[in-house]
Parts: C-alpha cells; sequence; structure tokens
C-alpha cells in the first residue's frame, strides 16, 4: 500500500496546485488546456487509488487553517510608514513565494478596502527551496514577515490598511487559505516591531549592494517559444547557486541551466508567452539565491556590439 499512498499524496498535491495555477497564474490558453487535462487525469487515477483521496480535493480549507496571519505595527521610514504581515505556518506545511516555482501559487493580495492608501510594495525575503514528487518549489515554512511599505494619499493622516489575503497551502495535500487582516497606522509612528527588521535583512538586495558588477542578457527567437541567456558578473563565487527568473505576467521561464565560471554565472532559459508578445530586456527580474548569498537583479543590458 505504501506505493498508492505515495501515488495519492502525489495525486493531491498536483490537482491542486494544477487548478490554482490556471485560476490565478494566467497561463496562456493553450497550457491552461494542456494542465486541465492533465488535472482531469490525475483526478481519475486518484479515484481508482482510493475514493477518500478523491474527497480530499478542496480548494479551499474548511474548519481548520494551516497558517495564521497578522499585520505588524509599524514606523516610519523616509516618507514611507514600514509593516510587516507575519505568516505563522503550521508545522510540516509550506506556503509560496512570489514566483513559486515549477508548481504553486504566489499569495494574492488585495488592499481594495485600505483607506487613505496610495500605494503598497511587499518586500520579500530570502525564500526556502522544497522538492515536492520531483518538482522544485520555492516558499516559506514556520514562521515568514514580509515587509510592506505603506505610501499614503494623505502624509498628514493615518491609513487603514485591509488586506484580502488568499494564500496556497500544501502539505501531503494543498488548501486554499483565504482571509482579510485590518490595522491601523498613525500619520506619526515611532516603533515597530522588532520582527520587521529582522525580515529586511533577509530582503535580497539588487545591484551594486548585493555585488552585482553586470547583468548582459541575450533573447533570441518569435513566436510562441525563444530563448534567453544572460552572463552575470558578481563580485563574489556564488557556491550552489539557483536562479529564478520573471517577467511580464504571460511569459513563462522554465528549463533554466546555470553554468558557473568563477565570478561569472551564465544562465540559459526557455520563455514561452504569447506569439505577439514583446519581452523587453527592462521586464526581466533574475534572484541569484546561494549558500549565504541573495540578489535581486531588475533589467539586463544588451550585450556590447
Amino acid at each position: 500500500m505504501q506505493g498508492a499512498t505515495s501515488g495519492r499524496a502525489a495525486c493531491r498535491e498536483y490537482v491542486i496546485l494544477t487548478h490554482l495555477s490556471v485560476a490565478y497564474i494566467g497561463i496562456m490558453s493553450t497550457q491552461k488546456k494542456i494542465l486541465r487535462a492533465a488535472a482531469a487525469a490525475c483526478l481519475g487515477l486518484c479515484a481508482l487509488l482510493s475514493a477518500p483521496a478523491a474527497t480530499a480535493q478542496s480548494l479551499v480549507s474548511t474548519g481548520r487553517s494551516f497558517v495564521l496571519p497578522d499585520l505588524l505595527p509599524g514606523r516610519l521610514e523616509g516618507d514611507t510608514r514600514l509593516a510587516g504581515l507575519r505568516l505563522a505556518i503550521a508545522p510540516g506545511w509550506k506556503t509560496y513565494w512570489r514566483a513559486p516555482g515549477e508548481a504553486g501559487v504566489p499569495p494574492r493580495f488585495d488592499w481594495s478596502g485600505s483607506r487613505n492608501l496610495a500605494r503598497v510594495e511587499v518586500l520579500w525575503p530570502r525564500p526556502e527551496m522544497f522538492e515536492s514528487f520531483g518538482m522544485r518549489t520555492i516558499g516559506y515554512s514556520g514562521e515568514v514577515v514580509l515587509p510592506l511599505r505603506l505610501v499614503a494619499e494623505d502624509p498628514a493622516a493615518p491609513i487603514t490598511l485591509s488586506l484580502g489575503l488568499e494564500l496556497g497551502v500544501c502539505r501531503d495535500i494543498c488548501v486554499f487559505e483565504q482571509t482579510r487582516l485590518e490595522a491601523h497606522y498613525p500619520a506619526a509612528l515611532v516603533a515597530g516591531d522588532a520582527a520587521i527588521a529582522l525580515a529586511l535583512a533577509e530582503v535580497p538586495r539588487g545591484g551594486t549592494a548585493a555585488g552585482v558588477e553586470g547583468a548582459v542578457c541575450r533573447i533570441e527567437g518569435a513566436g510562441k517559444e525563444r530563448r534567453f541567456s544572460a552572463d552575470l558578473a558578481l563580485a563574489d563565487t556564488p557556491r550552489h547557486p539557483v536562479v529564478v527568473i520573471e517577467g511580464p505576467e504571460e511569459a513563462w521561464f522554465h528549463d533554466i541551466a546555470l553554468a558557473p565560471a568563477g565570478r561569472h554565472l551564465g544562465v540559459e532559459a526557455a520563455v514561452s508567452l504569447p506569439e505577439s508578445a514583446w519581452l523587453s530586456r527592462s521586464d526581466i527580474r533574475m534572484t541569484v539565491l546561494a549558500d549565504g548569498y541573495a540578489a535581486d537583479i531588475r533589467g539586463c543590458t544588451a550585450p556590447a556590439g
């Protein structure tokens, strides 16, 4: 029965992640059809393995939550107010980073109920890497604080922060958690939660602060499948690097291969996107994660000549 049990677990996570990905990541129509077909096939397999496994497929957790979120008090940081979103995740469970990897769904934030809020920036501390049934996913376990930079419409007035939060949370099954939080931030904040400062120290730095000396890239080909390559010049040689590539919502970077050479890191990837879409170098975001190192690289330059 061990094989059946592991098969059920794989099916449960894959089906939930597939549906969440189709619903929220905005994958192109052709890929949606492929994913839905795969999910249907996997649901059928789960039903054959075990009837209870099929009934465990739920996109919304019912009766029990596996992550406890709350908004932390903040402080002033120049013209912005710094707050924090803390996620306390149940033991053995994980939730996802803004780019979840080969499977998963990133958190979704709805700030529309807020008052006196012009904009908010979510900052992302260095994530963890997980292996789930042969797929690499990126996210958090235990507890994580996401720092929030709040900009008020009227700097002299308080901000009422209202957050509609949606999370995919996974163990051997995946559930979809939804909640709403609210907190008030006065115009004169004098102290913040110490956990926010600790989380800020874990946010990957960009540019020269992270020792990035250059990021040169090429985008080749046309149509739905293109090739991306980059040469990253770093101040130190990264050990065991991983590179996450992000771009416009409709672009999917996959089959990423790395070629470390001293202080240079070569990156190759395939890109799937709509045939008529334009992919600009300024849209590229690369996060380099290595032993004791993390860098957030926004945009890249064309090769010389």
